[in-house]
């Protein structure tokens, strides 16, 4: 099968590319499940609704403490043996509350869920930067983020097929079966990286890091108004609504997830986030002008995928052109630390107390006033897709045309 763009220069060996496609798709598909369904276990095990945000809250704050240290140790450490540590801890403590379905088990699992994806998850996205090169690196990362939300996506409909909302054993079984996929990626690779037999770090000049900053304000803005926006929803009156939307939303990250990697491999990584803040800014206009109803909730989640697919790529990929060996932890630990610590800041206060007694319509029209503004660090931002690599690729496309039409003449004659 012919897949042009995806895989046209790709040079990265099969058994490597499902290595890091496994390993990070399964981290993060267990992930984005914990976020939909920790809540509904939480409130259902303690028989109290504040648990609800507690719970999260307890595994954000794991989630940001531990990627702060795995930023720093992972590194130093055998990556194969943290990364297989991390897994096996995130497994236990999904299975740890379908077992003991206490309050105590809650807190605990929450503090050890966290701690396996922050540990694990500055080694696992290195690994992508470390067995990629710049001009593929986008694409690599557009098909881990289309199979990490086909998984959520399919866990979203199992839970729904199967009446599992209500189920705590039901729905723990399908987190820790999501939290398992990351055990095939040592069926194909090691996953050790170059680090461990690098015998000189990497190291970055100051203005690696400025550029990194200018990347890293649009995202940080992107989900600051996207845990407020949350707020304009009453979740009583537009629950049916919100689920559908949610459903769409996770379709259209997993597709412009391959549109975003193409274009960010073909044109530089600027333009699928240029793309992505103009759709939000978009929809919370409509949201604005039109007001709040049913289906501007369906089109607002449904489009806002187009932001968070070109984000997830993006931020897969740009820590990655900038970084070295021995940083890329970093990179990858502080482009990911933020959002969660983002929503974890969000998670902890009640929507009504945050925009209470505002226009909704009026906030909307703010909201999508700053998005257009994120763009202005971007224009700022240096391409991290060097131009050598863009010439050089249509170099290699003027080239077959031309040995394609030779081919046509001599047919012909």
């Amino acid at each position: 099968m012919n897949l042009g763009l995806l895989t046209e220069g790709v040079k990265i060996p099969r058994k490597k590319f499902a290595a890091i496609l496994l390993l990070n798709s399964g981290t993060l598909a267990w992930f984005f499940s914990l976020l939909t369904y920790f809540p509904v276990v939480s409130e259902a095990i303690a028989l109290d609704p504040s648990w609800s945000n507690i719970g999260p809250a307890i595994l954000f704050g794991s989630a940001i403490f531990w990627s702060i240290l795995g930023s720093f140790i992972g590194g130093k450490v055998n990556r194969r043996n943290l990364l297989i540590f991390s897994i096996a801890l995130g497994l236990f403590s999904t299975i740890l509350v379908a077992l003991f379905q206490v309050t105590m088990s809650v807190t605990v699992s929450g503090f050890l869920m966290g701690m396996s994806f922050g540990l694990g998850l500055p080694s696992s996205m290195a690994l992508i930067a470390d067995y990629t090169v710049v001009e593929e690196r986008a694409r690599v990362s557009g098909i881990i983020v289309l199979v990490t939300f086909v998984l959520a996506f399919a866990a979203m409909v199992t839970v729904r097929m199967l009446n599992l909302e209500q189920n705590v054993f039901g729905i723990c079984l399908l987190l820790a079966l999501l939290r398992s996929v990351g055990f095939l990626a040592f069926g194909f690779d090691k996953c050790k990286g170059p680090e461990q037999t690098a015998t000189e770090k990497t190291r970055l000049p100051s203005s690696a890091y400025r550029q990194f900053a200018l990347y890293l304000l649009p995202w940080l803005m992107f989900a600051i108004i996207s845990s407020l926006a949350w707020n304009l929803i009453s979740m009583d009156k537009f629950a049916e609504g919100v689920a559908t939307g949610t459903m769409y939303r996770y379709v259209f990250i997993a597709v412009f997830s391959l549109v975003s990697g193409a274009i960010a491999d073909r044109y530089g990584r600027k333009q699928p986030i240029f793309i992505g803040l103009v759709v939000l800014g978009i929809s919370f206009a409509l949201l604005g002008f039109f007001g709040i109803t049913e289906t501007n909730v369906i089109i607002y989640l449904a489009l806002s995928g187009v932001a968070w697919g070109s984000f997830f790529v993006l931020f897969l990929a740009v820590p990655g052109d900038l970084s070295g060996v021995g940083s890329r932890e970093k990179f990858y630990g502080l482009g990911y630390i933020l959002p969660i610590a983002v929503m974890l800041g969000f998670s902890l206060i009640p929507g009504e107390s945050i925009l209470v007694g505002q226009s909704a319509s009026l906030v909307a029209q703010i909201f999508s006033a700053v998005l257009f503004l994120s763009i202005i660090p971007i224009l700022r931002a240096k391409e991290t897709l060097p131009e050598t690599k863009r010439r050089d690729r249509e170099l290699g496309e003027h080239l077959k045309k031309v040995g394609k039409i030779i081919q046509e003449t001599k047919e012909d004659t």
